[in-house]
């Protein structure tokens, strides 16, 4: 049964969801809810969605238990391309990432031209998420997923983007705050808006609240910095700020410096510094059951 206050503001975000810019979506203070109500107890976003998944791949995320197979009706080998985490191979990421994109500059955004592009990505993004976090149930050496798994389910997940079609993923590794998840910069209409939409393939660990706490939670900010809080840490920002020595990865990083751990560069400030200097057009794969 659901908390009443949580279904409330459920019925009200989808109503307004349908209505809202995009802008209103990014800055969720612009909403009559506050915005601590969303981000620190649940995602809205990732809850709908997933409800939707939940019937494409006839489970409930949610039941998964860990080491666990579930009946989940798609195809984890497929979707999932990287499942490595700190052992990662450098000849797939060369084969399938490096000579995928030469021709693509190692700091770069996508560009999105309208709403409805954005929440396309949006649903992609997410939906490879939902795969990587079946996986990460299912697997028997991941005993405790999600706790304490940031590191290694991020590193899957930025290279499984990157893989389907987004060479503009980066990892981000808040290090004084301990907490990793991805992003991926993009520049938005003719204006070309700067933004990132945010995936946290293990946000659920973050919360007080595990029954209600997000999974797979996603973001759209709009600009070059953006707020995270969550339970973790006392409610610590975890935006990867260079004074929390953060690190990242990028395609560039992949390049310059290619190892299974998934080398990170402390130059975040240079990152956020030259990331949208160059759109890129993607192309993304989509996936499909198997039932």
């Amino acid at each position: 049964m659901k908390i009443p206050y949580i279904e409330k503001i459920e019925r009200f975000f989808v109503k307004k969801y349908e209505s809202i810019s995009l802008e209103e979506l990014a800055n969720l203070e612009k909403l009559e809810i506050p915005v601590a109500k969303i981000i620190n107890s649940f995602s809205i976003i990732p809850r709908v969605y997933e409800s939707e998944l939940n019937n494409k791949y006839g489970i409930i995320l949610s039941a998964i238990k860990n080491g666990k197979k579930s009946r989940f009706q798609g195809d984890l080998e497929e979707n999932v391309s990287f499942s490595g985490g700190y052992n990662q191979s450098v000849e797939q990421i060369d084969d399938k990432i490096l000579k995928k994109y030469k021709s693509i500059p190692g700091f770069c955004s996508m560009v999105i031209k309208n709403r409805g592009q954005l929440m396309e990505h949006v649903k992609k993004i997410h939906e490879l998420s939902y795969n990587h976090y079946v996986f990460g149930k299912e697997n028997k050496a991941m005993e405790d997923f999600p706790n304490f798994y940031c590191g290694m389910s991020t590193r899957n997940i930025f290279l499984s983007l990157m893989e389907k079609g987004y060479p503009n993923a980066s990892f981000f590794y808040n290090n004084k705050r301990d907490h990793a998840y991805a992003g991926l910069p993009f520049l938005f209409e003719k204006n070309q808006k700067k933004g990132f939409i945010i995936i946290d393939p293990t946000s659920d660990q973050l919360f007080n609240d595990r029954k209600n706490a997000p999974r797979n939670n996603l973001f759209v900010a709009f600009g070059t910095k953006w707020e995270y809080k969550t339970d973790w840490k006392g409610g610590a920002d975890l935006f990867p700020d260079s004074n929390d020595k953060s690190i990242f990865s990028n395609l560039d990083t992949l390049r310059s410096r290619p190892h299974s751990f998934i080398y990170a560069s402390k130059n975040i400030d240079d990152y956020f510094e030259r990331v949208f200097r160059n759109p890129v057009e993607v192309s993304v794969d989509s996936f499909d059951s198997i039932s």
